[in-house]
């Protein structure tokens, strides 16, 4: 110690000294953990960036094969705005991923080329001019592509969600990404289609409710708009009846307000809501435990049609269905002078285990129900037909209502139809003008059937 140095001088000093490496390692510990949520926000973002051109490249596979069977200039129009509008977001979303434009060039140039064949299409298609069999045979080569990339951005999405891969790897995944498949051939438009260089599996999105449902809540309920105000006792009694309970054993619950309001109330594992106008059920829940199956599809759609026939809902077709934990949920429409209004929708759960009605839901029948009429004489089903594509083989056909924009409704002749390659799809024409209203693709697996 120096002579001339205090005790007191020499403790300061080391208290300076120590308040310094203090000083010192909290800074260094702020700076780490932000640089660490500044790593953790850009992984983020990179995985969002991921997601979104993933949903895009999807919607992108799914407007291509729709292409293939589209054969009135509405639905081509309409299909390659889709073309442009899902190939503009893919850009955008490409642009925020960690990498240059080269690391990306044939992810790039893949999306470039559908947002060109887009344009291609639509000025082709506001002159008139009619798709050649050459550009439908485009349609199906770019949607192959799409498919594939499709699958690619799924596979590395899971393995980036799952943590396979720490945080700061992503760059290096995503460099892995175009270098994989860096000999392959890329399409292009002008008078051919050049070789690409990038392969890409579609994800098809099981639809629960049906390919029409989102035009179910938008309005107001157009069955209960001349039915009186029920009070709470007189609902109680009627989700009583409805549930085979004693009235005394439910439980009042909060109600629901919006576009239609009802009164809830419970029993065990059983709810029920009822509406304040009219006094309907719109829904019930049973959450019990559902055991082992025993029913299969057939055995629960009798169940579920004996129920309905009960319940007072007469002239309902079966629809769409899905199976989830051993319940089978089979969506019915009403059916007016052979016409199916599919947006007059019921939906019926069944325990596979028991064949008991688990669950209901009417709120697409009473918001939409009503008596349809046209004032206008629809045209034959064969000069509907003429308009469906020559690639489609039409197996059966029926009249339907389907939701159009503004809330409104078409009236459609309805085709099943297979094509060439397997697929099963649905074509729906104005029964009034002729065109094609919309396309579905079908296909079906163990749990439904999957609508794209």
């Amino acid at each position: 110690m120096n002579p001339n140095l205090t005790k007191r001088g020499f403790i300061r000093i080391l208290s300076y000294f120590t308040t310094l490496c203090v000083f010192l390692g909290v800074g260094a510990l702020i700076n780490y953990q932000a640089a660490q949520r500044y790593r953790q926000s850009s992984e983020y973002g990179y995985q969002r960036a991921l997601s979104d051109l993933s949903d895009s490249v999807s919607n992108l596979e799914v407007a291509l094969e729709k292409g293939v069977y589209a054969n009135t200039a509405p639905q081509q129009q309409g299909i390659a705005a889709k073309l442009l509008k899902e190939s503009s977001d893919a850009k955008i979303y490409l642009a925020e991923l960690p990498l240059s434009y080269e690391e990306l060039s044939n992810v790039n140039k893949f999306v470039s080329q559908v947002g060109d064949f887009s344009l291609y299409l639509s000025g082709k298609i506001s002159k008139g001019q009619e798709i050649t069999d050459q550009e439908m045979d485009s349609f199906i080569t770019l949607g192959e592509y799409a498919k594939e990339l499709n699958g690619s951005l799924k596979d590395l999405e899971t393995t980036l969600m799952e943590g396979d891969i720490p945080i700061g790897e992503a760059q290096r995944a995503y460099q892995n990404l175009s270098r994989e498949t860096q000999d392959q051939a890329v399409p292009a438009i002008n008078s051919g289609f050049r070789e690409m260089n990038e392969g890409f599996t579609d994800y098809p999105t099981l639809i629960y409710d049906g390919p029409f449902s989102d035009h179910i809540t938008q309005q107001k309920p157009v069955f209960l708009e001349e039915a009186q105000a029920v009070s709470e006792e007189t609902a109680l009694t009627t989700a009583a009846l409805f549930l085979n309970e004693k009235p005394q054993s439910l439980a009042r619950g909060s109600g629901t307000e919006g576009n239609l309001p009802c009164y809830r109330f419970t029993a065990g594992d059983k709810s029920i809501t009822i509406s304040k106008q009219g006094g309907y059920v719109n829904a019930m829940l049973n959450s019990r435990m559902i055991g082992s199956a025993k029913l299969d599809f057939e055995g629960a759609a009798e169940k579920a049609r004996g129920f309905l026939e009960q319940a007072g809902y007469p002239s309902m077709k079966e629809s769409y269905y899905v199976v989830n934990n051993n319940i089978c949920t089979i969506n019915y429409a009403y059916v007016q002078d052979g016409a199916v209004c599919y947006s007059d929708l019921v939906k019926v759960g069944v325990a596979l285990d028991s064949g008991e009605i688990v669950s209901f839901s009417a709120t697409g029948y009473l918001m939409n129900h009503h008596i349809r009429s046209v004032d206008y004489s629809p045209i034959s089903s064969q000069e509907a037909r003429a308009s469906v594509s020559p690639r489609l083989t039409v197996e059966a056909e029926s009249l339907c209502y389907v939701p159009s924009s503004g809330l409104n409704e078409t009236l459609c002749y309805e085709f099943t139809c297979s094509a060439e390659n397997g697929d099963r799809v649905l074509v729906y024409i104005n029964a009034q003008t002729a065109l094609e209203e919309q396309i579905l693709i079908l296909l079906q697996s163990n749990n439904g059937t999957l609508v794209m």
